[in-house]
């Protein structure tokens, strides 16, 4: 499955990497977070770096305030860095550049919405490392911001907590966290972090793409899981570009396969994951390798391990698996 590069919508990679402006470095991160979902990593990873370095460079004592980048700016590159190293595998580098950006959002810009995100960013990271109590715990403490002014980065706190607590098996809290979730979204008001969009807001066909993987981890919920997929891949394929999310399409289409696969239907599995394993390696990002591999080990029952079809399954997920995003596998 070929997934098209949309980033040209807002204004695309630049030829040449130039930021001799902190109101300049402020547009090209805002604009980078924007294009994320939507764009393969390798097309935008050299300018995200130069950003990110720019925007964190440390000026001399007598520079003028005016080249200074604001705090926000700051947070923002980092959060952005943190995601795209974390898309590369290298979780403890992903997780440092996250610590360094929340310090930016809570001690130098004071921005609650950027701390909720960041705490998000945390939480998302440890959770697809398999580190899943320390995901809950990045994930409490950013679901516990009280801050009216927060948009949907607080739906998306809930919605990790619920995912975590499902994912350690307590039903009870991952739904309970779930309509907190519901609630928080009737409450949020969006912010300037949802104005910018991409990376930055939690969409409703993200939060369906959440839940349907939250309820494939609670006992029963199979089929509820399969409907919040599919509602969010009807979302997905009616949705204007720049909202578009390519990974939070495959979380869906994973989802749907782990509650068929859960439910012990073979075909239907199969048929639910074929749309990702088909997909360019470019867009193979380490957090979608690992939810694919729950397939492959929900596939291991020993009433199966002779069939056929599931050894072939098995086998186009390894497959996949080996290879992985790299920024030399653009397409």
């Amino acid at each position: 499955m070929k997934l098209t590069n949309k980033v040209d919508v807002l204004g695309g990679p630049r030829d040449t990497i130039e930021f001799p402006s902190p109101a300049r470095t402020a547009a090209a991160i805002r604009r980078l977070a924007a294009v994320y979902p939507h764009t393969a990593l390798p097309s935008i990873h050299e300018e995200l770096v130069a950003v990110r370095r720019h925007a964190t460079t440390l000026r001399a004592p007598g520079d003028p305030d005016d080249s200074r980048v604001d705090p926000l700016t700051k947070a923002l590159a980092r959060g952005v860095s943190a995601w795209a190293l974390h898309d590369l595998g290298d979780t403890r580098e992903a997780l440092a550049m996250a610590q360094a950006g929340l310090l930016d959002a809570v001690v130098e810009a004071r921005d609650p919405s950027a701390e909720v995100w960041l705490r998000g960013v945390q939480s998302l990271i440890a959770y697809r490392a398999g580190w899943v109590h320390e995901a809950l715990r990045y994930a409490r403490l950013g679901a516990s911001v009280r801050d009216m002014g927060v948009g949907t980065a607080s739906v998306w706190l809930h919605s990790l907590v619920a995912l975590t607590q499902a994912t350690l098996g307590d039903a009870l809290a991952a739904s309970a966290a779930l309509r907190a979730a519901a609630d928080a979204r009737k409450l949020a008001r969006r912010d300037e972090l949802d104005e910018i969009g991409g990376l930055l807001v939690f969409d409703p066909a993200e939060q369906s793409a959440y839940e349907a993987l939250t309820r494939v981890f609670i006992p029963g919920a199979e089929r509820r899981a399969i409907e919040c997929g599919e509602t969010a891949l009807g979302t997905y394929a009616a949705i204007t570009p720049e909202r578009y999310s390519s990974t939070d399409e495959m979380i869906a289409r994973v989802s749907i396969a782990l509650a068929y696969a859960n439910l012990d239907e073979i075909e239907a599995t199969t048929e639910a994951l074929r749309p990702v394993l088909r997909i360019e390696p470019s867009w193979r990002v380490d957090g979608l390798r690992s939810l694919v591999m729950l397939v492959h080990e929900r596939l291991r029952r020993p009433m199966r391990v002779r069939e056929t079809r599931v050894r072939e399954l098995q086998e186009e997920i390894e497959t996949f698996c080996q290879m992985p995003l790299s920024l030399d596998t653009h397409t």
